[in-house]
């Protein structure tokens, strides 16, 4: 019977502490969707050009408009259309729930962000994992290396553990690097360099 008792306070605690988590969240959501609605789109942009570590070409693609369009209306130079304006709101609302990080909302909505984009952000986007699988491999580490000093294996078997585990991460984020620098995309065709989209923007 006390069991009982026990596993539904059990059940009771981490219902309320599930449900107080699922609540704060809605709240934050909430609140971010309220900033984005009061600041103007020039703002916003901006807010994107310092997260982006003014990479106006990525901007541009997860905006799906061209790079000029970007900085005239960034700049206050023109307006964005409607529906733009919109479009403008809804990456910045994406931008403030993904803890204002722009390679994360590359991750969602960039369509030139590869896997070696994942993989090379990897420790930023889920450092939890990141850790957790470091913690396990030096664990496994300092136990081949007390094996050693208890004679149970040979100098051989730990350099080969030790290089094999070290290596084995150094190369995927190599490869991944190396990738990104090969398969990095193309600077955008820019049609409205010297006239407005009329899609996009207008004259103020």
């Amino acid at each position: 019977m006390k069991s009982k008792v026990l596993h539904i306070i059990i059940i009771a605690l981490c219902a309320m502490s599930v449900s107080s988590c699922s609540k704060d969240e809605s709240e934050k959501r909430i609140e971010f969707a309220k900033i984005v609605e009061s600041r103007t789109s020039q703002d916003l942009l901006n807010d994107l050009y310092v997260g982006s570590d003014a990479d106006v070409e990525a901007i541009a693609r997860i905006m799906n408009v061209t790079p000029s369009s970007i900085e005239r209306i960034r700049e206050g130079k023109t307006d964005p259309t409607p529906q733009f304006e919109e479009r403008i709101r809804e990456m910045s609302l994406y931008y403030m729930q993904n803890d204002q990080s722009f390679s994360k909302l590359q991750s969602i909505v960039d369509p030139e962000y590869g896997w070696y984009d994942s993989i090379l952000n990897f420790p930023f986007h889920h450092p939890w994992w990141f850790w957790t699988i470091n913690t396990t491999l030096l664990v496994i580490l300092i136990f081949v290396t007390i094996l050693a000093f208890m004679d149970i294996l040979g100098v051989w078997e730990v350099l080969v553990t030790y290089c094999s585990t070290a290596l084995l991460e150094l190369l995927v984020f190599l490869i991944a690097w190396i990738a990104s620098l090969i398969c990095s995309p193309d600077a955008m065709q820019d049609s409205y360099v010297d006239s407005i989209n009329p899609a996009i923007e207008q004259i103020k």
